[in-house]
C-alpha cells in the first residue's frame, strides 16, 4: 500500500469480493489460540474487519508504516521469529462462516474437485493475486458425492476474480494455524489433470 502497487490502493469502501466473504484480523479473540493485547511492538491489538460482504474496509500496519502513511498503527507489527524485526503481518485471520454445510456444498457442486491442500502456495504473483498451485490431493465429485482422489492436478487463476464467484461458504470455520476458514463453493475455476 505505501508503495501504492497493490490493485486494492485506493479502493476502500469498493466492492472487491463476493458479497458471501467478510473477512477479519481477530487477535483479541479469546477463543483463539494466540490471542493477546499487545502486538510485538507494544502496540495496542484490535481486531479489524478487512472485508465486510465483499466491500474492502480497511488495512493493516506496523507502527513503522504507520508513521510512513501518516496513519495510526492498527497493532499488527509482529515477529515471525526472535531474529526478525516486527513487520506488517495478519496473526489471527477469520473468515465468517456462511449457511451451506459441507455436505450441502458438495450437492450444489454436483460434479466437480475440492481442492483439500495446495502444493505451491507461496509462489505465483502474489502482488496481484495470481496464483498455480498443485493440489495435493484434489477429490473428484460425481452426482454430489466424493468418489474418488485427482492426482497430478493444477489449479490456477487470480484470486480478485475467483473470490467474485463464490457459490456458497461452509457453516463452519476450521482452523489452519491460528487462522480459522470456512470450505468455499467456486465457480468456474481452471483445473488441469494429466491423463
Amino acid at each position: 500500500m505505501y508503495e501504492k502497487v497493490s490493485p486494492l490502493t485506493g479502493r476502500i469502501g469498493d466492492q472487491v469480493l463476493s458479497e458471501k466473504l467478510t473477512l477479519k484480523d481477530e487477535p483479541l479473540n479469546d477463543s483463539q489460540p494466540g490471542a493477546r493485547a499487545l502486538d510485538d511492538e507494544g502496540t495496542p491489538c484490535r481486531n479489524l474487519t478487512l472485508f465486510e460482504r465483499g466491500v474492502l474496509r480497511s488495512f493493516y500496519n506496523d507502527r513503522f508504516y504507520a508513521r510512513k502513511t501518516g496513519t495510526e498503527p492498527t497493532g499488527h507489527g509482529w515477529r515471525h521469529d526472535v531474529t526478525t524485526r516486527p513487520e506488517p503481518s495478519l496473526a489471527h485471520l477469520a473468515m465468517v462462516p456462511g449457511e451451506h454445510s459441507f455436505e450441502e456444498m458438495l450437492k450444489l457442486m454436483g460434479r466437480g474437485v475440492v481442492a483439500v491442500m495446495a502444493l505451491g502456495a507461496h509462489s505465483g504473483n502474489r502482488l496481484n493475486g495470481e496464483y498455480s498451485v498443485g493440489l495435493a490431493p484434489g477429490l473428484w465429485v460425481e452426482d454430489g458425492a466424493i468418489v474418488g482422489v485427482v492426482k497430478d492436478s493444477l489449479v490456477a487463476g487470480n484470486v480478485y476474480d475467483d473470490l467474485k464467484k463464490v457459490i456458497a461458504v461452509e457453516d463452519t470455520a476450521h482452523y489452519a494455524g491460528r487462522d480459522r476458514f470456512p470450505s468455499l463453493l467456486l465457480d468456474d475455476i481452471s483445473f488441469t489433470t494429466r491423463g
